[in-house]
């Protein structure tokens, strides 16, 4: 739950939420190998393609307190989606309510993406050598998971809109624009030196034991930033908010 500063009657609000935002992928084959950096080194390699994606849906769940210092709003919540790939984000909102009547609210609202991850597994390189490494990190698995994995951070302004039902239920909406950057690395996931102990490290397209090309489309200058995941422009979402201490008067 969120935590509570001030205000008067506090309010706290488990949120459902359902919405559309951008997912900018190109289309594109790719070709990558890599050469870790153990002292008896393991290859991999690869081909995958990427499929063209312009946006995606959502679900996300939450929790807000809609009467912070009376006239405001904040909250956490977590988004998830899959399209070609899983990603997953975590943001904390703020927002400054008007309020008409009783049940109807609206205003803006900011949600700032403190984490964004989409992956795609593109395979497993194989440990023939006690242990594979990838930079300072070392995995002792017999397999070790590799991603295709698009970072971002960013903000979202938007006009948020709610309905109130009652004490316990209430719909909402918003609408607005997302800005974040991004960057892509090969993501790899496995064992550390203890069994089960759950490890992952990255390497950058540009390291020199990684080769990352672009087979289609042709004469791709930049392969890195045409590999990138855009998130920004306009999205939209509804949700129900419910409030679980008045829920069952």
């Amino acid at each position: 739950m969120p935590l509570i500063v001030q205000g008067q009657d506090p309010s706290f609000i488990s949120t459902f939420e359902f919405g559309q935002k951008p997912f900018t992928v190109n289309e594109l084959d790719i070709s990558l190998t890599y050469l870790d950096e153990s002292p008896s080194p393991d290859y991999f390699t690869t081909n995958f393609s990427l499929e063209p994606s312009s946006t995606v849906f959502y679900f996300s769940v939450g929790a807000m307190q809609d009467n912070f210092r009376e006239k405001h709003l904040i909250g956490l919540k977590f988004d998830m989606f899959y399209k070609g790939m899983f990603g997953f984000n975590f943001d904390f909102y703020g927002g400054y309510m008007l309020n008409i009547g009783d049940r109807f609210k609206f205003g803006p609202k900011l949600d700032v993406t403190f984490l964004g991850i989409a992956n795609k597994k593109i395979g497993e390189i194989q440990n023939n050598s006690g242990y594979i490494q990838v930079n300072d990190t070392r995995f002792y698995d017999e397999e070790v998971d590799v991603s295709f994995q698009n970072i971002w951070f960013g903000l979202k302004p938007s006009l948020f809109t709610s309905l109130k039902f009652n004490r316990s239920f209430s719909i909402y909406a918003n609408v607005g624009y997302s800005l974040n950057a991004s960057l892509v690395n090969i993501n790899f996931k496995g064992d550390g030196i203890d069994d089960n102990e759950n490890t992952s490290a990255s390497e950058n397209l540009n390291a020199e034991n990684l080769t990352f090309d672009i087979t289609y489309p042709q004469d791709i200058q930049d392969p890195k930033k045409e590999a990138k995941v855009g998130f920004n422009g306009l999205y939209f979402s509804f949700g129900v908010s419910v409030n679980i201490f008045h829920f069952f008067e």
